[in-house]
């Protein structure tokens, strides 16, 4: 017969082993993460969506990236990053080369080395005309040639026809696709990389098996079922408006390599997707969410001024490479007068607009430029709100109120008209907000401002391609590379498919961003992006406003970080610290 003794020992060793296994339990690694909606596709090379990025930056990495804290352009891929060096004689004479090469350990999913035919792969894929890679068509279009090494399938040379502004970036910060998944069957092997151009489309488009090729990559299957890359994470499951699972590769390549982009901290992120915001947040505070951002100013001011949950959660508010501004039609009868488009811009309180409606958490802005950049120029001072300015403005145009009826008219083209302008908005709270607001001031000066909701979708193909509108407040999204891209400045890129949505043409502008590319010195060249900015300036070509900061807000079960990088976050950096914290 057992002792009482001993029944005593043996309840405390099984109440101990069972507490130790719940603790596993409790501390498991998993992060949920809001998602605002469903990103649609995970195919950065044909769908470079900010939502989808949230996603797909955990599982198809670049070359190199921008480093998180530093925001320098770092090596992820390759061992180093190359020089620049320029191409004295031969065929390319007159060009730069980049010399890369893959780091040793870097592998795919399956085993196999990264080598260079995944990068021509990649490179051929972007310039097949019939791909939807066009974005980054764009940005790589300049790469004339690459040059395998004879003698190690991890090194090449990368051939630019001339120097390019963003050569580096152009060579590197592409996210990279395994050939074995995405070209199983090598369609792009029987083509050189010169070959494939959209000057040759025609002939192209004769290849029966490229076409079907190119269906396939465009296709739903590469967007949503076979996902794969080279970062520190897979797809495990997409349940469309509901979910999305991650989980990190076992025996990752990376594991010991000190690098953000590849660092595998939660064991499984899921993806919440809560298109309401209220709902999102009664999730967080119930412990169903880690990590909530993009949330809207009111909410997030709320959250962070309560006591109980500053206990339970970090906030971070970094900056945001973007900025808001309105779009103006410099080729519509009335707006391509100056002083109408100066008009316009003394009407809006920014000011107040960042207080009430951003909770003073952003930075106005007077040109194309983010202030974050070194090429920004401080020396513009912001449009001031302010009636009597405005009233001189639209005088100095032409319009008054010649029949003493409260409204400003014109005669244009022998028939008098009231000043009445349209604003498009597509129905979320901030244009909303600003429509509104700039509709009221503009009473107070005489002008009508009519709103009118459209679908963002309608807008760009019935109104910004044939430039059938006024003004459309927008977003100019930019990213960290060193040197903007300003040809949506250029007059010559004012066609339906271009840059130019505007239609704004300025002569001087034109030559100043042709001299970017020509100018090697950096103090030179960063003195042509000031100039380029305070003539846009002068022009009031667009009504910027002001640069956003992220909100975001994480469970304190987690060591996390923010970064001015897009999304804001990289959670798989993020480390559990929650020991005992029960969701």
């Amino acid at each position: 017969m057992m002792r009482p003794k001993y029944i005593l020992v043996i309840f405390l060793f099984t109440i101990g082993f069972l507490s130790c296994k719940n603790q596993i339990e409790i501390t498991e690694s998993t992060i949920h993460i809001w998602l605002k909606k469903d990103p649609d596709k995970l195919h950065p090379l044909i769908f470079p969506n900010p939502v989808s990025r949230e996603i797909y930056q955990y599982i198809h990495v670049p070359l190199a990236d921008y480093n998180p804290k530093t925001l320098a352009l770092e090596p992820v891929l390759i061992k180093e990053m190359p020089i620049e060096k320029a191409i004295d004689s031969g065929t390319y004479a007159g060009g730069v080369a980049f010399e890369l090469e893959f780091k040793n350990e870097a592998k795919w999913d399956d085993g196999s080395p990264i080598t260079v035919k995944d990068y021509l792969f990649t490179m051929k894929v972007i310039n097949l005309p019939m791909t939807d890679a066009g974005n980054y068509r764009d940005f790589t279009s300049n790469i004339k040639d690459i040059v395998p090494d004879p003698s190690n399938d991890r090194k090449f040379t990368v051939i630019f026809g001339h120097a390019y502004l963003l050569s580096l970036e152009a060579a590197v910060n592409i996210p990279l696709y395994p050939k074995y998944i995405y070209d199983h069957l090598n369609v792009l092997d029987d083509y050189d990389f010169k070959d494939i151009t959209d000057e040759n489309k025609e002939q192209l488009q004769k290849d029966v098996k490229l076409v079907q090729f190119a269906e396939t990559f465009n296709s739903a299957a590469f967007s949503r079922e076979i996902v794969s890359g080279a970062g520190p994470y897979k797809l495990v499951s997409w349940t469309a408006d509901q979910n999305i699972v991650l989980e990190k590769k076992a025996d990752y390549w990376a594991d010991d390599i000190d690098i953000a982009e590849l660092q595998q901290g939660p064991d499984k992120m899921i993806f919440h997707i809560i298109p309401d915001e209220v709902t999102a947040i009664a999730q967080l505070r119930n412990g169903g969410l880690d990590v909530i951002n993009e949330l809207s100013a009111k909410a997030y001011s709320e959250l962070e001024n309560d006591p109980v949950l500053k206990e339970k959660f970090d906030f971070f508010h970094p900056a945001l490479i973007k900025q808001y501004y309105i779009l103006l039609n410099n080729s519509d009868e009335i707006l391509k007068d100056r002083n109408v488009r100066k008009a316009l811009a003394h009407l809006l309180d920014v000011n107040g607009i960042i207080k009430n409606f951003e909770e003073g958490k952003a930075t106005r802005t007077t040109g194309p430029i983010h202030p974050l950049k070194k090429t920004n120029n401080t020396d513009l001072l912001p449009i001031n709100y302010d009636l009597d300015s405005a009233r001189v403005l639209l005088y100095n145009a032409g319009w008054e109120d010649s029949n003493l009826d409260g409204k400003l008219d014109k005669n244009i083209k022998g028939k008098l008209i009231n000043l009445e302008i349209e604003i498009l908005i597509t129905g979320q709270e901030l244009g909303k907000n600003i429509a509104l607001l700039l509709q009221e001031n503009a009473r107070k000066v005489g002008m009508d401002i009519k709103i009118t909701e459209k679908d963002m979708k309608l807008i760009r193909a019935e109104n910004v391609r044939t430039r059938k509108f006024q003004l459309i407040p927008s977003i100019l999204s930019q990213d960290l590379q060193k040197w903007d891209d300003l040809s949506r400045w250029v007059s010559t890129n004012n066609t339906p498919d271009g840059g130019n949505e505007i239609s704004y043409s300025n002569q001087e502008v034109d030559a100043l961003i042709n001299k970017i590319p020509l100018t090697h010195d950096e103090v030179e060249r960063i003195a042509i992006y000031k100039e380029i900015q305070y003539h846009i300036y002068q022009d009031q070509a667009c009504i910027f406003l002001y640069a956003p900061e992220e909100r975001m807000v994480v469970s304190k079960s987690w060591k996390a970080s923010a970064t001015a990088k897009r999304p804001g976050y990289l959670a798989n950096t993020f480390t559990f610290a929650g020991v005992g914290i029960v969701k």
